[in-house]
């Protein structure tokens, strides 16, 4: 081994279950998001909807996707770059989008059927992601960075 370097394992960790996931599921939220504006136009136009609840409504549906966004955004380089606290803060976002999840399926004013299946298979995705960023092949680089830190520090 070349002097001066660190035993450290070249081989990538990335999950390619998890980026699979990620690529389908920002595919799957851009339609999400096409047709859950379009259900809420229709929603305001033929149903009686109460104005104090539509805005707060759409408002989420906008930060939900900003969420999303984010949420996939850091679970993609957090699983290429194999960054322990980039997936820890996809995780955690995770939380929130099954929330927001949860209260468009349960809360919202009005449910509609569609609304129930475009939300179960949001619950779905992050599910399935959540299952596979935390799966110990890609909670891995938690402990290799621990690992480095310590090799590193006992060298100096």
């Amino acid at each position: 081994m070349p002097q001066g370097s660190n035993k450290v394992d070249f081989l990538s960790k990335a999950s390619l279950p998890l980026q699979i996931l990620i690529f389908f599921n920002g595919c799957y939220d851009f339609l999400f998001f096409v047709a859950t504006l379009a259900i809420f136009i229709w929603k305001g136009v033929e149903l009686p909807y109460p104005r104090a609840r539509y805005g707060p409504e759409i408002v989420l549906v906008f930060a939900y996707m900003l969420v999303e966004i984010m949420r996939l955004f850091l679970g993609s380089k957090g699983n290429k770059t194999e960054h322990a606290v980039t997936l820890i803060a996809f995780l955690v976002l995770c939380i929130f989008s099954v929330l927001a999840n949860v209260f468009l399926l349960v809360w919202q004013t009005y449910v509609l059927r569609l609304d129930l299946i475009l939300n179960l298979i949001s619950v779905v995705f992050v599910a399935l992601e959540a299952l596979a960023a935390s799966s110990p092949s890609s909670a891995s680089p938690l402990a290799d960075d621990l690992v480095l830190r310590r090799e590193n520090e006992d060298g100096e």
